[in-house]
């Protein structure tokens, strides 16, 4: 059955007269956890938004920060919920990782902290990974990269210390703190991960290359061939698809169906241009 959370409904007609914004875009990009389906099921009407976005001649994209799949994984779940599934409209934190990673020269030897899928993910792209003892030996790895590992050992956790501490350049495929389930509930995220290994070598950070950086806009720009200012992203996340909206002047469209809450809105300084309940509410003006 689909899903849509639904708390004090949203009336279109009072979204700030942004929605002409959103109608003069010509790229509609979504996020996918909590926008368009929550713990495998769709969003309500998540279909006929999708749909629309094409029959209106608009580019549609979906970007996730999600790096506990791999691209491939993502391609067939999107088709075996019923949503268009070209290789071209997909965008991951991993391709942002990836151009990041060829641009400075931090190629092909990696060590991934991620699940098996993401490993398979990294190889097909052309990289070396890097396992156990091997990684803890000259010479080092290119770069130490942090993805969404469910997988997540003990053992992972102490060879990327090791690692940290002896100034491997550390990059991360994205900071969010928790992932949305159904039912209000979430999980542990990378930004999670991101702290614990900040308190263990007493401040490292990496350079994060999902939303809501630079490189992830850079990549949605290319893709797309358009201005910021013609992009629309729709995400239910303030501090990742509404901070970077905001951020990069793109159309930041907030839906409740997922992580965001009224109350979370009304204290953060990431504002969108439009709020709606879900993606089923932007049907009747694309």
């Amino acid at each position: 059955m689909p899903l849509c959370k639904q708390e004090h409904p949203v009336k279109i007609q009072e979204l700030n007269g942004k929605i002409e914004n959103l109608k003069s875009c010509k790229a509609i990009v979504c996020d996918l956890d909590g926008t368009l389906y929550l713990s495998g099921e769709p969003v309500e009407k998540s279909h006929e938004f999708l749909q629309k976005v094409l029959e209106s001649g608009r580019q549609l994209f979906y970007f996730t920060n999600n790096t506990s799949r791999s691209r491939k994984t993502y391609l067939d779940k999107l088709k075996k919920l019923g949503f268009p599934s070209d290789d071209h409209f997909l965008i991951t934190a991993a391709d942002c990782a990836e151009n990041y990673l060829k641009r400075n020269n931090l190629f092909p030897r990696i060590y991934l902290v991620g699940n098996r899928d993401l490993y398979a993910d990294f190889e097909r792209r052309g990289f070396e990974m890097v396992d156990g003892k091997a990684a803890r030996h000259l010479p080092f790895p290119a770069a130490v990269v942090l993805g969404y590992d469910t997988e997540l050992t003990f053992e992972k956790i102490h060879i990327c210390y090791d690692l940290l501490i002896q100034d491997v350049p550390y990059i991360a495929t994205h900071a969010d703190k928790l992932c949305p389930l159904a039912g209000g509930r979430f999980m542990p995220d990378v930004g999670s991960f991101i702290s614990m290994f900040e308190t263990a070598t007493d401040g490292k950070r990496p350079v994060v290359v999902g939303k809501p950086h630079q490189e992830a806009v850079e990549t949605i720009a290319v893709k797309s061939g358009c201005s910021a200012g013609k992009i629309a992203f729709i995400g239910d996340r303030l501090y990742t698809d509404i901070r970077m909206a905001q951020k990069y002047n793109m159309v930041g469209v907030l839906v409740l169906s997922g992580e965001t809450n009224r109350k979370m809105l009304l204290n953060s300084p990431d504002q969108p241009q439009l709020v709606v309940n879900s993606v089923s509410d932007l049907i009747d003006y694309l």
